[in-house]
């Protein structure tokens, strides 16, 4: 199974695309931040002030920032401003250890990190974006060439071997899976909500989404999608665009089902649908457009997309649709060949969503990424998922063929958190294993053998 539609190469920068808008909007609202509202105008300078201070700070083109800011319009801004510094982001999340974001900067060469404190100082420059001196930079954009292949940001995923994996995603990326697409309104008067977690690829689909086009971006407080929050804030911004979790999306079903009033659209994804959920959301909002997503980070947010109806919540599963425009997802056996429909194999993907590969890592980019039989010269990204693919054209997702497991979204190799755990001093040994005591409810869980209490013999 494949697109017929062709790649893109031309596509702008996102940056670009950003401040071609912000040219033709400069008024509209860009983010809601709380009390605060920016415009498009606004956003663009404030991002451009920035960029040029870290081009001064030593950022150039090909390096890795990082950024360490709360979610808000700091954030916004810094992740615009190293993009027009030329470099690449990394939004490294202010919840996590200070000691695993150390080893990311480690492990990207991040020289520069543009954060409010010094948590992360050591050996790197630490921008603060709220200094004084950064409003006295010029609020055009520094004069640096992007190309289509240059790496936008470095997204960190959980890796089996007890060190995360770097995602090397380039612009083309971000902009080929957010423009020229269907699956959402891409429009200038929808309100979309900003509520994933800054580490996820979603994030770039909450924010940059809206922003490549006119619309407004409501920011959620908080590092952690939060549903009391999201219910304050779908009915007080009259949100339009929303994208949940599967389980996120269960909890609010479940316990705030006013969210989903004023809805035109709902993307969901990251887990397996409920068909009950689904069935039950449907029930409720007949007029909703559910979008139900498939796509492993290295691909770039959304390679499948299908329009979910109330046949589908019926099934035993809720199919992941069709590939987007300039993305191919084909069904292979072992041997490589393509499977027949109803066959299961395992899913691969390739089109202008594809990542590079993984930070500094050849060796396991060229097991992942593999050569596609389909396109001479053409890469196309292993995902380890299992498929079918239903009579109707439609791809089923059944499951991992390996250990790695989805937890809230979350996607998680148990050996990383089984690494963690037998460094400790007081672990000899260790088993990580998920369970779901209730439907829909999965958690990890660790057993341990514990060994010598640190400090004695």
């Amino acid at each position: 199974m494949t697109t017929t539609h062709p790649i893109d190469t031309a596509l702008p920068a996102v940056h670009a695309l950003f401040a071609r808008q912000a040219g033709r909007t400069p008024d509209a609202t860009a983010l809601v931040s709380g009390r605060a509202r920016v415009t498009y105008a606004e956003l663009d300078a404030r991002a451009n002030r920035l960029a040029h201070h870290l081009v001064g700070a030593g950022v150039r083109p090909g390096d890795v920032v990082g950024v360490r800011l709360p979610r808000g319009v700091e954030l916004v801004v810094a992740v615009l401003a190293v993009l027009k510094a030329g470099a690449a982001y990394t939004v490294l999340d202010p919840r996590f250890p200070a000691a695993r974001l150390i080893s990311v900067c480690e492990r990207a060469d991040v020289a520069v990190v543009v954060a409010a404190d010094d948590v992360l100082a050591g050996d790197r420059t630490v921008v603060d974006p709220a200094a004084p001196v950064i409003a006295g930079h010029p609020a055009t954009a520094p004069e640096i060439a992007t190309s289509p292949d240059d790496v936008a940001c470095v997204m960190f995923t959980s890796g089996s071997t007890g060190e995360p994996k770097g995602v090397v995603a380039p612009h083309r990326a971000l902009v080929g899976t957010l423009t020229g697409q269907d699956y959402a309104g891409f429009t200038a008067d929808e309100v979309w909500l900003q509520c994933s977690p800054v580490s996820w690829d979603a994030f770039a689909l909450e924010l940059f989404g809206p922003l490549l086009h006119g619309a407004t971006c409501v920011l959620q407080d908080g590092e952690t999608p939060d549903p009391a929050l999201i219910a304050d804030l779908v009915t007080e911004h009259r949100v339009t665009t929303a994208h949940f979790s599967a389980s996120l999306l269960n909890f609010l079903l479940d316990e705030h089902p006013a969210v989903f009033a004023g809805l035109r659209v709902l993307m969901t994804g990251g887990e397996a649908a409920s068909t009950a959920h689904v069935a039950a959301l449907l029930d409720l909002r007949p007029d909703l457009r559910l979008v139900n997503g498939y796509s492993p980070v290295e691909n770039m947010i959304f390679a499948l997309c299908h329009d979910v109806t109330r046949d589908d919540a019926r099934r035993t599963s809720v199919p992941v649709g069709r590939p987007l425009a300039g993305k191919t997802a084909v069904i292979l056996g072992p041997d490589l060949r393509p499977v027949a429909a109803g066959e299961t194999g395992e899913i691969h993907m390739s089109g202008v969503g594809l990542a590079h590969g993984y930070l500094k890592q050849p060796g396991l980019t060229a097991q992942r990424f593999v050569a596609d039989p389909t396109r001479p010269g053409g890469r196309m990204y292993r995902t380890g998922d299992l498929g079918r693919l239903r009579e109707d054209g439609a791809v089923e997702f059944l499951g991992r063929a390996d250990d790695q497991v989805k937890i809230r979204g979350f996607r998680v190799e148990p050996g990383e958190v089984q690494a963690a755990l037998t460094g400790h001093p007081a672990v000899r040994q260790a088993a990580v294993v998920v369970r779901e005591d209730r439907p829909g409810d999965k958690r990890l869980v660790a057993y341990v053998v514990a060994g010598a209490t640190p400090g004695t013999t």
